[in-house]
Formats: C-alpha cells, structure tokens, sequence
C-alpha cells in the first residue's frame, strides 16, 4: 500500500514504524531516546483545506513512543521544509547504496541552500541503533 505524503494513512504508517522499532528496543537497547519533529509548509489543500503547514513529531523515552500530527519545539531535532520540494526527498529510495545515499544528501543540501529547508539541531547525534527510517517510508510514499 502506498500513501500521499504526509496524509493520514501516512502519517499513521510513521507512526506504527516508530511503535514496532521501540518494541524492538524494549530488549536490546530499552535506553534509546530520540525526538523528531518535520514540518511541512505550503501543502496541497486535498491535505490542508486552510493552507496551515503539516506536521509530525515524535518522542522516543523510556521505552513509550509518543506520536502526533502536530508541530512541537521540544525536540532534538526539528525540520521546515516546503511540502513540493520535500516529496521527491520521500519517494527517494536510496535502497542502500551509499552513493543513493550521498545523491539524497546532495539533494537535501541543495534544498537548504535555495532556502526551502532549515534545519534546527543535529541528527548525526542521534543513536545510530536506532537505524534508518528514510528508505521504508520512501517505499509507501506516493
């Protein structure tokens, strides 16, 4: 099944991701923590009727997950990004190659420096047993 950017099925699919990665943990690793939070601005209105930017944040402590469609500031990590210009960032799949990879960090940069992207925090320091997200929700995005 595949999902509109940022729509509700999407979202709910980040969502179940993130609940079956700590379930994971709970095991192997109960400490990981890490907060995200991406906001995406100028949607398309069959997703934002009214214009207001979309947004997801989740928090990952002590084991519990707490997800929402909403923007929030208490994160490690935080993302604005044009909704238009960040869907190709979604759909791309790196499928592991690191030369995919550094092509979607090219991609991403090139976004920053036309400023439709701004970055706040640094995801490098995010536990690297907490894995890659990007390529398993590029393989759903519509």
């Amino acid at each position: 099944m595949r999902y509109a950017f940022a729509s509700p099925g999407w979202m709910a699919f980040m969502h179940g991701l993130v609940t079956e990665r700590v379930r994971r943990f709970q095991t192997e690793a109960p400490d990981i923590a890490w907060s995200i939070c991406e906001v995406f601005t100028d949607p398309p209105a069959e997703l934002s009727p009214h214009g207001s930017p979309l947004a997801w944040h989740c928090i990952v402590k002590d084991g519990a997950v707490t997800f929402a469609a909403t923007e929030t500031d208490d994160v490690e990590f935080k993302v604005f990004i044009d909704y238009e210009a960040v869907v190709p960032l979604g759909r791309y799949d790196t499928r592991g190659d690191p030369a995919r990879q550094a092509e979607l960090g090219a991609m991403a940069q090139a976004l920053r420096d036309a400023g439709k992207m701004r970055v706040i925090g640094d995801r490098s320091r995010r536990d690297p047993r907490v894995g890659d997200f990007h390529d398993l929700i590029a393989r759903v995005t519509a």
